[in-house]
C-alpha cells in the first residue's frame, strides 16, 4: 500500500486503527519566520485538525484580528500574548494543543503559531506524560529557529516519538475519565470562596447560559455554545482537567464538544462547551478586567436555586 494510499485512509477513518501508535497525528499550523506568510500546513492527516484550524485560527483568532477587537483593549485589560495549552474534546477525538506567539518572515506578529496532537484510545495519563513535553520541545525548536525544514523536521520527528512511545501503552475505548463525585470536589476548592458560592455561579452561569434545543425532527438534541472562566485551583493541571471535564461531562454527556484552555502565565482556565465561536475565544488575549471569573460574577440566584444547587452537591458526595 503506497504512502499516498495509506494518508487517504488515515484522512477519512483515523480510528479503524486497532494499534494506538496508529492513532496519533502531530499537525502545525500559523506563523514562522520561515515561512513569509502563514505557514504550510504541517501534518494535516485527519479531517479533525481541518476542523481545529478552521474554528480556532481562521474563525476565531483571525475573526478577532480582523474585527479589531483586541486592538481596542487597554494595556491592562489585554493578555500580551499567545502561551497556551489547550485540550480539546471535538467530533469524539481528542486533541491537545500548545500555541505561542510567533511572526512570519516579514515580521508580522498578530497570529500565533498552533501545534497539536490527535490522540485516540490513549490514557489522559499517559497524554500528560508524553504529549505535553513534547509539544513544550517543539515549541522551544520552533522558537529557536528561522528555517521552515528544522519546523517541518520538529513535526515530524514528535509524531514519531510519540508512536513509538504509544505502542507499548494500554489503550482506552476513550481518554474521558468520569469521576462521579466532581461536583462535589469542585465544592471544596478553597477557589470558590465560603459557603461554595463560586460554584454556584458556575451553576447559574451554565443553566441560564446553555441551551438544549430540538436539532432535528429525529428529536436529538443540540447545545447552544457557552463559556466559563473558572480559577486554576492548587490541584496539578491533570487534576484539575479531570475534575472540570468530569463536572460537565457529568452533565451533558461525554460526547459534548469542550474546548479547555489554559494560559500558561495567568491563574484561570476558560472553557468553551460546545463549538467555540469568534466571540467565545475572544478570551485568549482578555484579562479579567475584561472577562471575570464566572465563580466571582454576583448573580441574583433565588432560594430555590440555591436548594437544588446543594442537593446537587449533597448528591455528588455519594458518587
Amino acid at each position: 500500500m503506497n504512502s499516498a494510499f495509506k494518508k487517504f485512509l488515515k484522512r477519512f477513518n483515523p480510528k479503524g486503527q486497532d494499534n494506538p501508535s496508529e492513532g496519533i497525528f502531530v499537525a502545525a499550523f500559523g506563523k514562522h519566520p520561515g515561512w513569509d506568510d502563514h505557514i504550510d500546513d504541517i501534518g494535516f492527516e485527519t479531517d479533525v485538525f481541518v476542523t481545529v484550524k478552521r474554528i480556532l485560527y481562521i474563525q476565531g483568532i483571525g475573526g478577532n484580528i480582523d474585527s479589531g477587537s483586541w486592538d481596542k483593549l487597554k494595556e491592562d485589560q489585554l493578555i500580551e500574548e499567545f502561551k497556551h495549552v489547550f485540550f480539546w474534546y471535538i467530533n469524539g477525538n481528542l486533541v491537545v494543543g500548545r500555541m505561542w506567539s510567533s511572526q512570519d518572515g516579514k515580521g508580522r506578529k498578530s497570529y500565533p503559531f498552533v501545534v497539536c496532537v490527535q490522540c485516540a484510545k490513549l490514557p489522559i495519563k499517559w497524554i500528560f506524560e508524553n504529549v505535553l513535553p513534547r509539544l513544550e520541545k517543539v515549541e522551544a525548536t520552533c522558537a529557536a529557529t528561522t528555517s521552515a525544514n528544522d519546523v517541518r523536521m520538529a513535526i515530524q520527528r514528535a509524531g514519531q516519538e510519540l508512536r513509538q512511545l504509544a505502542r507499548q501503552c494500554v489503550t482506552l475505548p476513550s481518554p474521558v475519565i468520569a469521576y462521579p463525585d466532581a461536583v462535589a470536589r469542585l465544592a471544596r476548592h478553597p477557589e470558590m470562596g465560603p459557603d461554595q458560592e463560586g460554584l454556584f455561579r458556575v451553576l447559574y452561569h451554565i443553566e441560564r447560559e446553555v441551551g438544549r434545543h430540538r436539532a432535528n425532527s429525529a428529536g436529538s438534541m443540540a447545545l447552544r455554545s457557552t463559556s466559563l472562566r473558572v480559577p486554576a485551583s492548587q490541584d496539578t493541571m491533570l487534576e484539575s482537567i479531570l475534575l472540570w471535564n468530569s463536572f460537565l461531562f457529568n452533565m451533558f454527556g461525554k460526547n459534548t464538544p469542550m474546548l479547555i484552555l489554559l494560559p500558561q502565565r495567568d491563574s484561570w482556565i476558560d472553557i468553551i462547551i460546545g463549538e467555540p465561536t469568534e466571540l467565545q475565544l475572544y478570551c485568549l488575549r482578555a484579562s479579567l478586567k475584561v472577562i471575570p471569573l464566572t465563580s466571582s460574577i454576583p448573580y441574583n440566584m433565588g432560594s430555590e436555586f440555591i436548594d437544588q444547587a446543594n442537593k446537587l452537591i449533597k448528591d455528588s458526595f455519594g458518587g
